[in-house]
């Protein structure tokens, strides 16, 4: 580390490292608390953990959580000869940043399992027991992407200080890598990298064109998503006009919408990285689109956060203002151990949301005493498996089956 330390010798010479250096802090806290919220809330909810759709979530914000805890405390990762303001870390604590920032691609495979369930559910009407025959897949194939590119680039010791961050970077800078040695590019003839050699071709292989393939697939199935949804549109609007089934249609309408909010999101947070990435084929970087790429990348969980708990701060009725809607659901998630009250306690919540009357939760109260098979004429009566199949619809819209447990829908379920 004691040659060519003239490549590390930077300082914060331009109001665009300033910019850089705050507005990224800045985007990671947001991200660490939205995604520390959807945490909680999945984990303290059983009817969450229940879900495909909330576990999918759940591991999407945990990648995005540590991701934006490094990047908040990069000075004590960076290595003191980087330039990095108070940076204060060394080779090791650079290596561990660097797997972990690597290791959060499998976040955006994540979010490709997350919109193939969409997918599933919308398009070809697939159930949640049906869904949860593939979670496995859903899981193992991020990870193992993940903890496979971050280890590989570790043992060929690819992590050194970049932009902003430890993470896959040419040590020096401008050393000449032995793939253009091989191609006679130079006058060398050999590397001259001490380390991060073919630090390029690695980003691109292990970062970069899987970014762009979930890009792409998302963009295919939003595409898919909306299709579907404008064609059972007119067929609902053909087949009924006045119909009891308008609530199940509302909530099945959500979801397609919540869908699309997740892409979208995701399409924001990488658009200016990789509109960076393709310009660096041609030229230098301007600054201004290295402060907004280094901005953006951070928010991922904040704009997660955002789309999740958006129904939950729609259908509160308890605060009148937006900033103590915001702080109760804060307080109710992150500061729940001193936080007694409910978020969505009124009662008008439930029934506006819900139009559960009492005849309805007296025959569901009924049946849960009685057992399905005592009540003739009941749904539950005449066919178990008809009413397991219904419970199936309500869970991949986002709600339960019985009458009497969607008040209890309305208090916990989100996203």
């Amino acid at each position: 580390y004691e040659l060519d330390l003239h490549y590390a010798i930077a300082t914060m010479s331009s109001p665009a490292d300033l910019a850089l250096f705050f507005l990224q802090k800045l985007a990671c806290i947001l991200s660490a608390v939205g995604s520390l919220m959807i945490i909680s809330q999945v984990t303290r909810s059983q009817f969450n953990r229940k879900k495909t759709q909330q576990r999918l979530m759940l591991c999407i914000s945990i990648i995005d959580f540590q991701t934006s805890i490094v990047w908040i405390f990069t000075p004590l990762f960076m290595p003191e000869y980087s330039g990095y303001p108070w940076s204060v870390g060394n080779r090791a604590s650079c290596d561990t940043q660097g797997f972990i920032v690597q290791f959060s691609s499998a976040g955006f495979l994540y979010m490709c399992c997350l919109q193939f369930m969409y997918l599933l559910m919308i398009k070809y009407g697939w159930k949640e027991r049906e869904i949860t025959k593939l979670e496995k897949w859903f899981h193992i194939i991020p990870n193992a992407f993940g903890i496979v590119t971050a280890t590989t680039a570790l043992v060929l010791k690819q992590y050194n200080a970049a932009n902003w961050d430890c993470w896959i970077a040419p040590l020096p800078a401008d050393c000449t890598s032995s793939y253009e040695v091989n191609k006679g590019n130079t006058e060398l003839t050999e590397t001259d990298c001490i380390r991060g050699d073919m630090a390029n071709i690695f980003r691109f292989a292990f970062f970069f064109a899987p970014l762009w393939a979930s890009i792409l697939f998302c963009i295919v199935t939003m595409i898919v998503v909306h299709r579907t949804m404008k064609k059972s549109e007119l067929n609902f609007q053909k087949k009924y006009r006045y119909s009891q089934n308008s609530r199940n249609r509302q909530v099945s309408d959500e979801v397609k919408k919540q869908s699309i909010r997740y892409s979208l999101a995701f399409f924001i947070v990488w658009t200016f990285p990789t509109l960076a990435r393709i310009v660096q084929f041609f030229q230098e970087v301007h600054p201004v689109l290295v402060v907004l790429s280094g901005t953006s990348i951070g928010l991922q969980g904040f704009f997660n956060a955002l789309i999740y708990f958006r129904p939950r701060y729609a259908k509160c009725v308890k605060h009148k203002r937006w900033y103590n809607k915001v702080w109760a659901l804060v307080h109710s998630t992150i500061f729940f151990c001193c936080y007694n009250d409910d978020y969505t306690k009124d009662s008008v919540d439930y029934v506006g949301r819900t139009s559960i009357n009492t005849e309805q939760t007296s025959m569901s109260m009924t049946a849960k005493s009685m057992g399905p098979q005592q009540i003739v004429g009941s749904p539950e009566g005449k066919d178990e498996e008809k009413r397991e199949e219904k419970d199936d619809e309500w869970h991949s819209n986002g709600e339960e089956g019985d009458a009497t447990t969607k008040v209890k829908w309305a208090s916990e379920t989100q996203g």
